[in-house]
């Protein structure tokens, strides 16, 4: 699992929990003269996306608000890997 700091289209600074799968390359043919394979393209899971806050006594906290956030982190996260 890896972890990456994003600020979302709002302006808020979250922490986002996600696992990364680069694909396969296509394949045109095998060694053996075998048809290859088509490949595969990268892919992005999310597991959580932190938020510190504070509650009303004050004490800060971390709340999951993967289900809250409307941005498409997946694609900022491909792009990040693609550099």
């Amino acid at each position: 699992m890896r972890e990456t700091e994003y600020t979302t289209d709002s302006g808020e600074t979250v922490l986002v929990e996600y696992a990364y799968d680069p694909g396969e390359p296509e394949v045109w043919t095998e060694p053996n003269g075998d048809p290859g394979t088509p490949g595969t393209g990268p892919s992005v899971d999310i597991y959580h996306v932190w938020y510190s806050a504070t509650d009303r006594l004050g004490n800060i906290i971390s709340v999951d608000v993967q289900n809250l956030i409307e941005d498409n982190i997946e694609d900022k996260i491909l792009e990040d890997h693609e550099e």
